[in-house]
């Protein structure tokens, strides 16, 4: 017995068939594109050498710095730009150092004021009077000390880990405690759903993080070049 297909059906019916191919099309590209091969890491930019009996690492951030940074660090807002130098992949071997740059820009003169910050070492102010400047300040920065060469493994490799606006461990906390109990709510027993639902959105932020590594270094090669 043939079935007789309304106007409204057959127009659903219609919509549906020229909708198929181009969610098949949606899906295959996304497919492709979760299956292509991922974007190799930046170019080895990171530098070593030896100085006095201590290893010393430089970066080059230079290709980093683009035109979405500047627009970021102009906003009128803090933003911290957060460098920290280290042996990759090492557990407890070879020191450590992170270096702070707190950016903010005066809309009224025009000019960056930058504030340096590092652990056992006194904050250090400079002025950028453009993005020119600016660029130059975080583009080459000091190197790091990364303790003496007679403490690395023979053969270890450097990663300067570069990030915008980290969340710290402690910021995080603070920011679950105030979604679960909001001021003038109940300090205990049940969760508010707001700060649940947090909880699980915030287990593991996504960072703006970019990683830059030397070339595959040895202790005895660059005990050799030490001055």
């Amino acid at each position: 017995m043939a079935r007789t297909v309304t106007a409204p059906a057959f127009a659903r019916a219609h919509r549906r068939s020229r909708l198929a191919p181009l969610l098949a099309a949606a899906l295959l590209a996304g497919a492709s594109g979760a299956a292509g091969p991922a974007a190799g890491p930046p170019p080895a930019q990171v530098t070593c050498r030896a100085s006095a009996g201590r290893l010393l690492a430089s970066v080059d951030l230079a290709a980093t710095l683009d035109v979405g940074l500047e627009r970021r660090l102009a906003s009128g807002l803090t933003s911290t730009v957060r460098l920290s130098a280290g042996l990759a992949g090492a557990s407890g071997e070879g020191a450590s150092s992170t270096r702070d740059f707190d950016v903010r820009f005066d809309p009224w003169s025009e000019a960056f004021t930058v504030t340096i910050r590092e652990a056992d070492a006194p904050a250090r102010a400079r002025q950028a009077g453009d993005w020119a400047a600016l660029r130059r300040l975080l583009a080459s920065p000091d190197p790091f000390d990364l303790g003496p060469i007679e403490a690395l493994p023979e053969r270890f490799t450097v990663e300067v880990l570069l990030e915008l606006d980290p969340v710290t461990p402690r910021q995080l906390e603070l920011t679950r405690q105030q979604l679960s109990h909001p001021a003038g709510g109940p300090t205990s027993g049940a969760r508010s759903l707001l700060g649940t639902l947090a909880s699980l959105l915030m287990r593991a932020p996504a960072a703006e993080a970019t990683r830059f590594r030397s070339p595959p270094l040895t202790r005895a090669g660059l005990a050799g070049t030490a001055p």
